[in-house]
Order: structure tokens, then C-alpha cells, then sequence
């Protein structure tokens, strides 16, 4: 199976959250494979992930001429610290701090990945970001 590649394509840091004043930083990006291109974006907090769950979101679905966010699916992932654990989670997609309403107007739950055969799909793009996405470095090395 081909991994494709990625294009980091932008970066943002964001104020301080209102509950805990803790600033966030977010990127983001395109994987392109033989399944077209999906948008991802990672949003965490620094320094903070035994706190706060790292957020990675997925846009599944066409992209180009004729198509819209009605045909594309928000799956979100949590990448959190639990005890000396780091877990990596799917969680439903209404949950997550990334607001992926702009691109795709489907947010998935845990089962409807599972339902809709994705899970395969959804891990072998967390790991390209994962070992491939330079700017999630800090991420890695907690």
C-alpha cells in the first residue's frame, strides 16, 4: 500500500483558551494516495498534553469542480497523556476543539468510522502525520 505524500500547507497559533487560559497552536495539511486527498489538521495545546488531549481532525471526501463540504466527513482523533500512557484515540467528531464545519458537513462518530470501513484508513494517515509532520515534533517527543 502507497503512503502518498503530504503537503504541510499552513500553521496558526491561537489566543488562550476561555476556560484556561492556555494558548493552542494548529496545523495543517493534505495527504494525497490512491484514495484522493484528505485535509488534516492537528490542534494542541504546548507544553500542556497531560491537560489537554491533542486533537487531530480528518476530511474525507472529494475535493474540486462540482463537489462540496456535503459530500466530505469530519473523523477527529485524541492523542492524550493518561498516567505515563500516551493513547491515541477515535472519538466522535462533534466532540473535537477542530470546527471542521467549513470543509466537510458530516461529523462522524466512533461508530460510523467503524461502520463506514475506515478505521484502516484513519491510522494509516494518523501515523503518515504523525512520522511525517515535522511541525508536530513537540507531540512526539512528550
Amino acid at each position: 500500500m502507497a503512503t502518498g505524500s503530504i503537503e504541510l500547507t499552513g500553521q496558526a497559533e491561537l489566543p488562550a483558551c476561555a476556560c484556561c487560559g492556555v494558548p493552542a497552536r494548529r496545523v495543517w495539511g493534505n495527504i494525497i494516495d490512491d484514495d484522493g486527498t484528505t485535509v488534516f489538521v492537528v490542534h494542541w495545546s504546548p507544553g500542556h498534553l497531560a491537560s489537554h488531549a491533542a486533537a487531530f481532525g480528518l476530511v474525507f471526501g472529494p475535493w474540486g469542480e462540482g463537489s462540496s463540504p456535503a459530500d466530505r466527513m469530519h473523523v477527529a482523533l485524541d492523542y492524550r497523556r493518561v498516567g505515563a500512557v500516551l493513547r491515541r484515540t477515535v472519538v466522535d467528531a462533534e466532540s473535537s476543539p477542530i470546527d471542521a464545519r467549513p470543509l466537510a458537513d458530516t461529523r462522524l462518530t466512533v461508530a460510523d468510522v467503524t461502520a463506514r470501513g475506515l478505521t484502516g484508513r484513519v491510522w494509516r494517515y494518523f501515523d503518515q502525520i504523525w512520522l511525517r509532520d515535522s511541525r508536530i515534533a513537540e507531540l512526539r517527543s512528550m
